[in-house]
This record gives structure tokens, sequence and C-alpha cells, in this order.
């Protein structure tokens, strides 16, 4: 089964582009930074390059476990808050 993305944002034209005699295009200062792109093409025949990011496959359970990721949110937002404490690793063996 293929991907199906419906947008309703608006796009503004960024700029206009040539296709080489080997069909190439070039975006690259479009899209700096990104490394990885995913493509969509509608019924009309228009382009959507959507940036994403990766992740390894044995940290795909905490995005697809609501409970661990809202914990993990909160720590970080204690810590930004400077909500911490020490813990001695010692204690975590003896649990």
């Amino acid at each position: 089964m293929k991907n199906i993305l419906k947008v309703n944002d608006s796009f503004m034209e960024i700029g206009t582009r040539t296709i080489d005699e080997r069909n190439r295009l070039t975006v690259g200062e479009i899209l700096k930074g990104c490394k990885r792109i995913r493509l969509y093409r509608n019924d009309s025949g228009e382009v959507l390059l959507q940036p994403i990011a990766e992740i390894p496959a044995s940290e795909l359970w905490l995005f697809r476990n609501p409970e661990a990721i809202n914990e993990i949110r909160e720590g970080l937002g204690d810590a930004s808050q400077g909500k911490i404490s020490r813990l001695d690793p010692e204690e975590l063996k003896e649990s």
C-alpha cells in the first residue's frame, strides 16, 4: 500500500529549474541540510518534496508507545526548568 498525503497548506513558488538531458533536477540549496526526502505526485502531475528524518528501528518502540514518549517529554521539560536530582547508579542495581 502506498502512502497518501493530503495537503491543505499553501505553497509559494521559490524558483524555476531546468531538468537536464539525463533527467536530473538540482535542488541542493533548497533542501540544504536534508539528507532524505519523500516524493509525492498527485493526479495532476504536481510533485511535493517532503524532508524526512529517519530513526533506527531499535528506537521505533518509543514512538509507538504514547506513554513512554510522554514520560520522555515530561522529563525533558523538567530538565529544562532545572527540576533535576542526582541518582546513585548503585541504587538502580538493587531494584
